[in-house]
């Protein structure tokens, strides 16, 4: 199980087996946790200078030389550093990239002559979703429009939301009333309407009728110049994990989407007190 978990931070089998014996033997020599470990002696010496270079053991000095693994919680602090700066570095080389590798992108786009562009995307609802949401709320530099039951992945977009509260996006949020709610799912909502009231600037009302969608709109336009979209169709019959949800960037659809989002708004929800 352990050794599961050590994968799960980048390491290697034979860093998880030098690792592990000395966390379970204390100071040890090389020809020592070879043998231990079963790592060959040709290999052991490179694979415990990565584990000094990164941070998760430490070396003796002495004739020989001894090795001694550092404590758990350095030892966890340290691999979730490593991979923050693996990630951070991988990130920094493709934004250096990224100019040239949309350019010529473009290039190969532009050359096969095809300038249709989907009016949706389909996605699975779920991990997929969440991430895309995230994106738009990232994105968003005017506004959000939420429509929700009861906004209960709050909890996995709270970051996001914030973040737009504190640079000033304007945000509402559209509710089920809880005449439409089972006791569960108002319970679920008050909790999420208490942290939305005491973290963000959003204004928050509750629908006087059922909702056909569900989704967010960003920065939507009446010009048709701008916006995107991502929304689930209301279907009771069908669990919400086995639906599809659908991405717009088409200007003139987040347009009337938000169109219908301001008519529900304005004469068919009430304000949250």
């Amino acid at each position: 199980m352990i050794e599961k978990l050590f994968l799960e931070y980048g390491m290697t089998g034979y860093q998880i087996k030098a690792l592990l014996t000395l966390i379970k033997h204390g100071e040890a020599k090389a020809s020592d946790i070879s043998e231990l470990s079963g790592i060959p002696k040709a290999k052991v010496y490179s694979v415990l200078d990565q584990l000094v270079n990164f941070g998760l053991i430490g070396k003796i000095p002495g004739r020989p030389i001894r090795y001694r693994a550092k404590p758990p919680e350095e030892i966890v602090e340290r691999l979730k550093y490593n991979l923050m700066a693996e990630y951070s570095n991988k990130l920094k080389t493709i934004e250096e990239v990224e100019e040239q590798l949309v350019n010529n992108l473009k290039y190969l786009y532009a050359s096969t002559g095809i300038s249709y562009k989907d009016l949706i995307r389909i996605i699975s609802v779920g991990e997929a979703s969440e991430r895309e949401t995230k994106l738009l709320y990232q994105e968003a530099r005017k506004e959000i429009n939420i429509v929700s039951k009861s906004f209960e992945y709050y909890p996995k977009v709270r970051k996001e939301i914030i973040e737009a509260s504190n640079r000033g996006v304007k945000i509402k949020v559209l509710l089920l009333g809880e005449r439409f709610l089972n006791e569960m799912s108002k319970s679920v909502q008050r909790e999420i309407l208490k942290l939305l009231r005491n973290e963000t600037n959003a204004e928050i009302k509750l629908s006087k009728t059922i909702l056909p969608l569900r989704g967010t709109i960003i920065d939507p336009s009446y010009e048709y110049k701008t916006g995107k979209a991502i929304f689930v169709v209301e279907d009771p019959k069908t669990p919400l994990y086995l639906r599809d949800a659908a991405i717009t960037e088409n200007p003139s659809l987040v347009a009337g989407m938000k169109k219908y989002f301001d008519l529900i708004w304005e004469y068919e929800s009430e304000m949250f007190v």
